[in-house]
């Protein structure tokens, strides 16, 4: 049995099931999710940017990669924004990104 945890983003309502060890963009994508960014998950355009509002004590740690980014966007590294492509949940978490929707179908 795969183990997941709720994902809620702001504004726009979704709720995401993320796997243990899976990133956030990477599940949002498996879902069928648009996730904005420009390098596709591999945390150099920093696009893809959240603001954590609820469940901060639920998420992984800051890496050097992701510390990088974050210090980029001039933001403090304390937890409360962070990368989708390198955050990984253990609980629910609420988060706030404009932009994720549903794909078209094709």
């Amino acid at each position: 049995m795969t183990v997941t945890h709720r994902v809620a983003v702001r504004p726009s309502g979704v709720e995401l099931e993320v796997r243990d060890g899976e990133d956030l963009f990477s599940a949002a994508q498996r879902l069928g999710y648009r996730w904005p960014t420009v390098c596709g998950g591999k945390a150099t355009c920093r696009t893809c940017f959240v603001a954590v509002e609820e469940g901060a004590e639920n998420c992984s740690p800051v890496g050097p990669l992701e510390r990088e980014g974050i210090e980029a966007l001039r933001k403090p590294v304390d937890g409360l924004t962070r990368l989708a492509c390198r955050l990984r949940v253990e609980g629910p978490v609420t988060v706030t990104k404009r932009g994720v929707r549903r794909r078209a179908q094709e």
